[in-house]
C-alpha cells in the first residue's frame, strides 16, 4: 500500500474516465490523446476529490497532470485539487503508484467551476471504471454531493445539504430537518428521529459537543442555527465507536460552512410577514433599546445596589440578621413598576440579511458570515386541565383563553480562518456564535372551577440565548510513521440563556351559579404581583484525538483508527423570586390596572415587598466523559466492508441543588458514575455498483439531563402542573439493529428501504405524580421497544421535474415499573413523542433560472403528557404543513418567495374525547433577493 494513502469523504461527479493500458504503450496512447487547447483568456477552474474505489477514502499526493502544459499538482489532505485552465478541451492524468491511472477527458466551458472527482483502482483490483460530470459549483452542500457523502458513509446516514435548505425555504436547522426521513420536528426547535424525543437525539458542531441553552431539556434547539450559516446536516442512525455513545435516535451532525475553492462574496435581504400578526392589532411587549436585535440592554436587570444575597426581615431576636422594613420597601421601589401588561399595538413585517465572504490567499483561507432576521408573530389558543368526575368522565377545571404575541430576533455569526502548511498539515481556528431574544406579551383569561374564580392574567417575558464556540483543529500526515494521519481538535463552548424580569399578575372574578360576576380584582396568589429574574450558563470543554493508520491486510486496504477524548460540562443556575404582597388594601379598588396599584408610592403601605426565591432555586452541575476507542475499516473482498470496534466510556455526573443564599445548608446531591462498554459494527455489501446492503449493531446510553436531577420546581400557568427534577434517575441503555437497503440511481435520485430496532433498559420520561398539587417529574420506567421501518424514494424526471417522497412508520412499547403502574393510566402505550407515521412529499419543476417546489409533511399523533389517576394520556394529534418555494435566478441575482404553512391546520391535544389545547399559527410569507459578486 502506498504511503500516501490517507481517509476522508469523497464525492463522486464530473468527466468521463477512460483507463489506459500501463507502460510504454499506455503513455504512448497518453501523448496520443492530447488536445488542441483553445487559447481565449478566459479560465475555467477545474476542482475535484480523488478516492479509493473499494472504501472510499480519499487519497493525497495523488499527482495530477494537465498532459497538454505538463502542470503538475498534488492533492491535499482531503484529497483534493484545483487546476485553472482555459476554455477548450483538455486531458488530465490522474497517477499514484500502485493504482491503475486514468485519463479525464475535460470540455472546460464557460462555467466558472467544473468538478471532476474520480475513483482509482488498485492495480490488483482494477476494473473498468466510467464516471460522468457536470459543471457544478464545486460545493459540498448539494444535494448531489450529500447523497454521494452518503453512499460511501461508514454508517446508515442520511443527509441535508444548504442548497436544498435554500431551495426549500427553510430558515433554521429545526425547519430543514423534518424533511429528512424518520425526522419530526416538536415545537419547531426540538427534532424526534425515528419516533424516540428530544433526550434520545444528541447534537454536535463541526464533530464538537456543544452545550444547550435548554434548562429542562436534553437537546439543543435546532432552531438557533440558521441555515444561511451552515454547508449540511447529517444525522447518522447507526453507531461507530468513534462518535460519542450517547446515542439513541441518531446524531445529528451540523457541518458550518466550509472554506470556499475561489472567491465569494454573498448578500441577501429579506421580509417575513405573517398572517395572524403583521398589520394586525396583537398584544406584544414594548420593545426599548437593542430588543430589536434580541438583546437586553440592562434595562431589565437588577437595579445598582440591590442586594446579592437574599431579602429577608429582620427578627425580633435577629436584628443584626436581614434587612429593615423601609429597606425592603426601598428594595422593592428600585424595580421597574411601569409596565406589567403586553401593550396592543399593529405587527410589524419582519426585516432579515445575510452576507458572506470567503477566499483563499495562498496557504491562508478565510471565511466569515452573518445572519440577522426578526420576525413577530401572533397566536390564540384555548388551554383547558380536567379532573375526574362521576363516572371517570372528564370534567374541565380551567378554561383559559390565550392571546400571545412574540417578536424573536436571531443573530449568527460564522469566523473561521486556516491555514495550510504543505499539502500534508494544516491547521483550522474556527467560531461559530448565535443569539437569540424572544420578547413575550401574553393574556390568557377563563374560569378555574377548582377556586371558583374567572382569572384574567398579563405576563411580560424576555428570554435571551446565547451560543458560542471556539475549536482549534489540525489534520496531520506521517509518510513515514506507518501510513498514518493524525487529526486533533481543542474546542469551548458556551451557552447562556438569560430571562431578566419576568412580571406577572393575575385579576380574579368571582363565579356565581357558574357565571362570572363583579370586577376582576387583583388576586393574591403567588403569581400575581410577580417577578422573576433566571439565568444559566453551560459550558463544554472537548479534546479529542483520533490516530489512523492505513494498512493493508491480505492485499486489500485496511483502516485503524484509534483514540481517546475527554469532554467537561458545567452549569451553573439560578433563579430568584419576588412578590408584591397585598398588606393594606382597604380602600383600595383592586379592580385599577397594575401599573396603577404597584406605583411606587403604593410599596410599602398598600403593598409589601417581598423575596420568595425557595431553597432549591439554584444548582450547579459538572459532567465528565473520559473516553477512548479503538476500530478498524476493513475491505473484506471488491464489494463488502467491515467497519467494527469497542469504545470505553467513563462518566460521572454531580448536580448539586440548594439554596443560593446558603441560608439552609441542607443540599440535595445526585450523583452517577458509570464505566461501560459499547461496541458498534456496520456492514456494507454492494449488491451493485450503485447499490448498498447495510447492516448494524451496537450498544449506547442515554444519560440524566442536568435539570432532569435537579430539584429545582417551577410552575408556569395557574392550575398547570409543577415541575422538578428527580435525583434517583440512572442511565438507560440501549441495544440498536439497524438495516438499509439504498440505491443511487444518478443525479438525485435514491431508493431505500430500512428496518430498525432498539430495546431500552430504565429509559427516562416524564410522567406525572397525583396529588392535591399535580407534580411533573421523571422517572426510570422498566424497559421500552421501538421497531420500525423507513421507505424513501427520490426521482429526477426528465431535464426539468424532480420528485420524491419519504415515509416511516415506527411502532414503540413501553413497560411500566412496579410504582409507574399504580399512577399512570395506560398500562401499555408508546414512548412519549413517538408518532408512528410520517411523511414528506416534494414536487420540483425547474427550465432556466426558475425553479418551483411544493413541500408537505406530516406527522401522526403522539403522546404529549402521560396521563395518572385514571386520566387519559394527552395527545398532539397528528397534522401536515404544506409550503410553496418560488426562486427565480439570473446570472448573480436569486428571487426567493416562499409561502408557509398555507394548510393552516390546528395543532390540536385532545385528553380522552375533549380538546386540551387548540391553536393556529397563520399562514407566512417570506421573500428575499440576494447576490452573488463572484
Amino acid at each position: 500500500m502506498p504511503s500516501s494513502l490517507r481517509l476522508a469523504a469523497a464525492i463522486c461527479i464530473a468527466v468521463t474516465a477512460a483507463a489506459p493500458s500501463t507502460g510504454a504503450a499506455g503513455n504512448a496512447a497518453s501523448r496520443a490523446l492530447e488536445p488542441r487547447i483553445a487559447q481565449t483568456g478566459r479560465t475555467v477552474r477545474i476542482t475535484g476529490v480523488v478516492r479509493d474505489e473499494q472504501n472510499a477514502m480519499t487519497l493525497p499526493g495523488v499527482t495530477v497532470t494537465v498532459l497538454a502544459t505538463s502542470e503538475t499538482v498534488a492533492t491535499d489532505l482531503d484529497g483534493r485539487y484545483t487546476v485553472d485552465l482555459p476554455t477548450g478541451r483538455h486531458q488530465i492524468r490522474i497517477a499514484m503508484d500502485g493504482y491503475q491511472e486514468r485519463i479525464l477527458d475535460i470540455e472546460a466551458t464557460g462555467e466558472r467551476t467544473i468538478t471532476a472527482d474520480v475513483s482509482l483502482s488498485m492495480t490488483r483490483f482494477a476494473e473498468e471504471v466510467t464516471v460522468t460530470g457536470q459543471a457544478t459549483d464545486a460545493s459540498t452542500s448539494t444535494q448531489e454531493a450529500q447523497l454521494i457523502e452518503r453512499k460511501n458513509a461508514q454508517v446508515i446516514t442520511d443527509n441535508m445539504g444548504a442548497q436544498e435548505m435554500r431551495s426549500n425555504g427553510d430558515t433554521d436547522a429545526a425547519a430543514a430537518l423534518q424533511r429528512v426521513p424518520g425526522i419530526s420536528v416538536v415545537d419547531n426547535q426540538y427534532v424526534f428521529v425515528r419516533g424516540l424525543g428530544e433526550r434520545y437525539s444528541n447534537t454536535t458542531l463541526a464533530g464538537s459537543v456543544i452545550p444547550t441553552t435548554e434548562p429542562d431539556k436534553k437537546v439543543v434547539p435546532l432552531d438557533l442555527f440558521p441555515t444561511a450559516l451552515i454547508d449540511s446536516v447529517q444525522i447518522a442512525k447507526s453507531y461507530t465507536p468513534d462518535r460519542s455513545a450517547e446515542f439513541a435516535g441518531g446524531l445529528v451532525e451540523i457541518i458550518p460552512q466550509k472554506m470556499p475553492g475561489r472567491q465569494m462574496f454573498d448578500a441577501a435581504i429579506g421580509f417575513n410577514w405573517y398572517e395572524t400578526a403583521s398589520g394586525d392589532d396583537i398584544p406584544l411587549s414594548s420593545l426599548d433599546g437593542m430588543d430589536r436585535l434580541g438583546y437586553d440592554d440592562g434595562a431589565r436587570v437588577l437595579p445598582a445596589g440591590f442586594p446579592s444575597d437574599k431579602i429577608v426581615r429582620q427578627g425580633i431576636f435577629t436584628p443584626e440578621v436581614g434587612y429593615g422594613r423601609d429597606e425592603i420597601t426601598q428594595f422593592g421601589r428600585q424595580l421597574d413598576t411601569s409596565v406589567w401588561r403586553p401593550q396592543r399595538s399593529s405587527g410589524d413585517v419582519g426585516p432579515s440579511f445575510n452576507l458572506s465572504y470567503g477566499n483563499r490567499f495562498d496557504r491562508l483561507g478565510v471565511l466569515a458570515s452573518v445572519n440577522q432576521s426578526y420576525k413577530e408573530q401572533y397566536v390564540e389558543e384555548v388551554r383547558r386541565f380536567y379532573r375526574l368526575g362521576e363516572d371517570n368522565a372528564l370534567e374541565a377545571v380551567t378554561d383559559y383563553a390565550f392571546q400571545t404575541g412574540t417578536q424573536k430576533a436571531q443573530l449568527g455569526v460564522v469566523a473561521n480562518v486556516a491555514w495550510q502548511f504543505d499539502p500534508g498539515n494544516r491547521i483550522s481556528f474556527d467560531n461559530f456564535y448565535t443569539h437569540t431574544g424572544r420578547d413575550e406579551g401574553r393574556v390568557f383569561e377563563g374560569p378555574n372551577l377548582e377556586n371558583n374564580f374567572v382569572y384574567r392574567n398579563y405576563r411580560l417575558q424576555f428570554i435571551e440565548e446565547g451560543l458560542f464556540t471556539n475549536r482549534l483543529s489540525g489534520d496531520h500526515l506521517f509518510d513515514r510513521w506507518g501510513n498514518s494521519r493524525l487529526d486533533w481538535r481543542a474546542s469551548y463552548g458556551k451557552a447562556d440563556r438569560n430571562e431578566p424580569d419576568l412580571r406577572e399578575t393575575l385579576y380574579q372574578q368571582s363565579i356565581v351559579n357558574g357565571v362570572g360576576t363583579g370586577n376582576f380584582l387583583l388576586a393574591d396568589e403567588s403569581q400575581s404581583g410577580f417577578r422573576m429574574f433566571n439565568t444559566l450558563d453551560d459550558e463544554t470543554f472537548d479534546v479529542a484525538a483520533n490516530w489512523t493508520s492505513f494498512q493493508t491486510l491480505a492485499g486489500r486496504p485496511v483502516v485503524y483508527k484509534f483514540g481517546p477524548s475527554f469532554v467537561r460540562r458545567t452549569r451553573g443556575f439560578q433563579s430568584r423570586r419576588f412578590r408584591y404582597i397585598p398588606a393594606n388594601t382597604s380602600g383600595v379598588n383592586l379592580a385599577q390596572d397594575p401599573e396603577v396599584l404597584f406605583a411606587t408610592n403604593n410599596i410599602g403601605t398598600v403593598f409589601r415587598f417581598n423575596e420568595e426565591t425557595r431553597p432549591v432555586d439554584a444548582y450547579d452541575a459538572e459532567q465528565n466523559v473520559v473516553s477512548v476507542y479503538g476500530m478498524g475499516d476493513w475491505v473484506l473482498s471488491s464489494r463488502s466492508r467491515l467497519v467494527a470496534g469497542l469504545r470505553v466510556e467513563a462518566f460521572d455526573e454531580t448536580v448539586n441543588s440548594f439554596d443560593p443564599f446558603g441560608l439552609f445548608t441542607a443540599t440535595v446531591t445526585a450523583e452517577l458514575d458509570n464505566t461501560d462498554v459499547f461496541p458498534g459494527v456496520n456492514f456494507v455489501y454492494a449488491l451493485r455498483p450503485n447499490t448498498n446492503l447495510r447492516l448494524g449493531y451496537s450498544t449506547t446510553t442515554n444519560r440524566p439531563e442536568f435539570r432532569e436531577l435537579a430539584a429545582f420546581e417551577f410552575t408556569d400557568v395557574v392550575g398547570n402542573r409543577a415541575v422538578r427534577g428527580n435525583p434517583a434517575l440512572v442511565r438507560s441503555l440501549i441495544q440498536n439493529l439497524d438495516a438499509r437497503v439504498e440505491a443511487f440511481t444518478g443525479s438525485r435520485g435514491v431508493v431505500a428501504a430500512s428496518v430498525f430496532y432498539k430495546y431500552f433498559q430504565d429509559p427516562i420520561e416524564r410522567v406525572i405524580n397525583a396529588g392535591a398539587q399535580p407534580l411533573q417529574t421523571f422517572e426510570n420506567a422498566d424497559s421500552a421497544r421501538n421497531i420500525g421501518f423507513e421507505l424513501e424514494a427520490g426521482r429526477q424526471i426528465g431535464p426539468n421535474a424532480y420528485a420524491s417522497l419519504n415515509y416511516t412508520f415506527v411502532d414503540s412499547e413501553v413497560t411500566l415499573s412496579q410504582s409507574a403502574r399504580q399512577v399512570q393510566t395506560s398500562q401499555v402505550r408508546a414512548l412519549a413523542g413517538q408518532s408512528q407515521n410520517l411523511l414528506n412529499l416534494i414536487g420540483e419543476i425547474s427550465f432556466g433560472g426558475f425553479q418551483g417546489r411544493v413541500l408537505y409533511n406530516f406527522f401522526d399523533d403522539r403522546i404529549s403528557d402521560v396521563g395518572a389517576n385514571q386520566a387519559p394520556d394527552i395527545i398532539e394529534n397528528g397534522r401536515g404543513q404544506l409550503d410553496v418555494v418560488f426562486i427565480q435566478r439570473y446570472r448573480g441575482l436569486a428571487f426567493r418567495l416562499t409561502l408557509d404553512n398555507l394548510l393552516d391546520e390546528d395543532y390540536l391535544y385532545t385528553q380522552g374525547d375533549q380538546t386540551q389545547r387548540l391553536y393556529n399559527t397563520g399562514r407566512a410569507v417570506m421573500f428575499s433577493l440576494g447576490y452573488s459578486f463572484f
